[in-house]
C-alpha cells in the first residue's frame, strides 16, 4: 500500500511540474499567436488525446517529460500539419524577444509554482526562530532533559565551572558559539557546565553533564529552538530568500558537475533517486514537506533547462538571440543536428544516474 502511495505522490508532483512548464510555453506561445499542433504531458505511446480548436492535448505512458509542437520550430520542420500554417503563425515569423519569452515561459512557470508553493507554505505553517535562546522542546534521554530544564526556559549564560569561562547568551547562535570546546575552554568528550535560564521571571541556574558531538563541533544540551508564526513581510520576504538559496545551490552543483563531471555525477540522482526521496519525504507524513520537495524539483528543472545545451529551452534562447543579432535563420540541418547532439547527451547522464541510483538501491 505504501508503494502505492509513493507511487501516486511520485507521479503527482512530476506531473504538476511537467505540465506548468509547458504551460507556460503553451501560453506564451498563444499570446504571440504561434500555431500549437500539440500539447502533450509525458512521453512515448499516447493515452489520450481530445482534439481542441487547432491543438491536441494528449496524454502520454511515460511520465518523464513532456512537449509542445510549434509550427516553425526546427524539428517540425517535416510535419506536414504545419505545412500550410502562415509565417505569421509560426516561430520564424515571430521577432526575437517573442521568440525568447515563448522559450522561457516554461522556466517562469517553474519558479512561479516554487514560488507559490513557499508563500502558501509560509502564510499557513510557516514559523521562524524567536530573537532569544528558548526551549522549544527537549530531547529524552539527553543532559537538558535530565538536568531539569523545561520547554519555554530562556538561556541567558552559560559557564565552565572548571574554566570558571562564562557566555552571556541572547540568541540561540550566542548559545551554540558558547558550547564550543573554545569558548568553555575545557577539552574532552563531556564537560561540566552550569545554564543559567530564566523561567516565568526567575533565575535558575542548571549544572548538567553534556557530550561532545564531533558532527556539530560542540557540546549538545538535547534541545530544538523555539519558533514563532510568521507574518506577513516575513513570510514574503523568506519565501523569495529561500527560492534563492535553492537556485545558487543548484548552480553550485552544475558549476561543480561541469568542473569535476565523474567526482558530481556520482553524487546526482534521476528519476529512480527523486522517486525514493520523494518515498522518504511521504513516510514522514507531511504534507508541507511533500509541498517543499514539489517547490525544490520545479527549480531544479526550471534552472536545468536553462542550460544552453541543444534540446533544451536554454539553447532554444540563445539560438533565437543569435538569430536576432546577425539578421538570418542558423541553418536548419545545423540547428537539428546540435538537438540530437544535446538531447543524445542528456539521455546519456539520464542512463548513467539511473544505473547509479538502481545499484545503489540493490546494495
Amino acid at each position: 500500500m505504501s508503494i502505492i502511495l509513493n507511487l501516486i505522490v511520485f507521479f503527482l508532483i512530476i506531473g504538476v511540474i511537467i505540465t506548468l512548464h509547458e504551460f507556460g510555453h503553451f501560453i506564451a506561445a498563444k499570446f504571440f499567436n504561434v500555431y500549437c499542433g500539440s500539447f502533450s504531458i509525458g512521453m512515448g505511446p499516447k493515452l489520450y488525446e481530445h482534439k481542441g480548436k487547432e491543438t491536441k492535448f494528449e496524454l502520454r505512458a511515460l511520465p518523464i517529460g513532456g512537449f509542445v509542437t510549434m509550427a516553425g520550430e526546427a524539428d517540425q520542420e517535416d510535419n506536414d500539419e504545419f505545412k500550410n500554417v502562415p509565417l505569421e503563425r509560426t516561430l520564424k515569423g515571430k521577432r526575437t524577444y517573442q521568440k525568447v519569452i515563448i522559450f522561457l515561459a516554461g522556466v517562469f512557470m517553474n519558479f512561479v509554482l516554487a514560488l507559490v508553493i513557499m508563500l502558501s507554505l509560509n502564510f499557513t505553517v510557516g514559523r521562524m526562530p524567536v530573537n532569544e535562546a528558548r526551549v522549544g522542546s527537549l530531547v529524552k534521554g539527553e543532559a537538558a532533559s535530565k538536568a531539569g530544564m523545561k520547554k519555554g526556559d530562556v538561556i541567558i549564560n552559560i559557564e565552565s565551572p572548571v574554566s570558571n569561562k562564562s557566555s552571556l547568551i541572547s540568541s540561540y547562535e550566542d548559545m551554540n558559539a558558547a558550547l564550543t570546546k573554545k569558548e568553555l575552554d575545557v577539552d574532552g568528550d563531556t564537560a561540566n557546565i552550569n545554564v543559567t535560564v530564566n523561567r516565568k521571571s526567575e533565575s535558575i541556574v542548571i549544572n548538567m553533564n553534556v557530550k561532545f558531538d564531533e558532527n556539530q563541533n560542540k557540546y549538545v544540551l538535547g534541545i530544538t529552538e523555539a519558533t514563532r508564526k510568521m507574518n506577513f513581510t516575513e513570510s514574503i520576504r523568506n519565501a523569495f530568500s529561500t527560492l534563492g538559496a535553492m537556485s545558487v545551490a543548484i548552480f553550485e552543483a552544475l558549476e561543480a558537475l561541469v568542473l569535476n563531471f565523474t567526482k558530481t555525477v556520482k553524487q546526482m540522482s534521476g528519476p529512480v533517486g527523486i522517486y525514493q526521496v520523494t518515498a522518504q519525504v511521504t513516510k514522514t507524513g507531511s504534507i508541507s514537506n511533500i509541498f517543499y520537495l514539489m517547490a525544490l524539483l520545479s527549480v531544479n528543472i526550471g534552472i536545468f533547462n536553462l542550460l544552453p545545451i541543444p534540446g533544451l529551452d536554454g539553447a532554444q534562447t540563445l539560438f533565437a538571440i543569435i538569430e536576432g543579432i546577425i539578421h538570418r535563420e542558423l541553418p536548419l540541418n545545423v540547428k537539428y543536428t546540435l538537438q540530437i547532439i544535446g538531447l543524445s547527451l542528456i539521455l546519456l547522464l539520464m542512463v548513467i544516474v539511473t544505473y547509479q541510483d538502481i545499484t545503489k538501491l540493490l546494495r
